[in-house]
């Protein structure tokens, strides 16, 4: 069995016990063990890295996210939101009324066909009544006032 010395703990443990790096396919220098105990100590010291680098790639990461759930580029995305009004096509709430200040990219779940940007609960709407124009007819006849006898 191979074993190999962690400089930080400074044990003989088995070649198992340690990462192997993607760049090379190497074990990595720290044991697993000496790993996970040192990057904790680094994230508790540095608990806003995450956010900060989320925050600097914002754009990219979103786009990387329309593109390879819906198709959709940041420019698709902002030319629909102009054809709309910058509004939900819906109930014609804005951007900076939704949870992180986008509008949700509506899609059809048969045909993966986009249809528009809606604010998160017409979003939500449309998918509990699984995109049924019918069951939406049932809930607008429910709504309405019944007149009386």
């Amino acid at each position: 069995m191979k074993v190999k010395t962690c400089p930080n703990c400074k044990e003989e443990k088995p070649i198992g016990d340690y990462w192997v790096r993607s760049r090379d396919g190497k074990p990595a220098s720290r044991c697993k063990a000496c790993s996970v105990l040192l990057n904790r100590e680094w994230r508790k010291k540095n608990p806003d890295y995450e956010k900060e680098r989320y925050r600097k790639s914002k754009k990219q990461t979103r786009e990387r996210h329309l593109v390879r759930k819906y198709g959709v580029t940041l420019d698709d995305y902002n030319k629909m939101l102009e054809v709309q009004g910058g509004k939900c096509a819906i109930c014609g709430r804005t951007e900076d009324t939704q949870h992180n200040d986008v509008l949700h990219v509506d899609h059809c779940h048969k045909t993966g066909a986009v249809r528009g940007l809606l604010c998160r609960g017409c979003n939500h709407v449309l998918g509990h009544m699984k995109d049924d124009v019918e069951n939406l007819r049932r809930a607008i006849d429910y709504l309405s006032p019944k007149s009386p006898k």
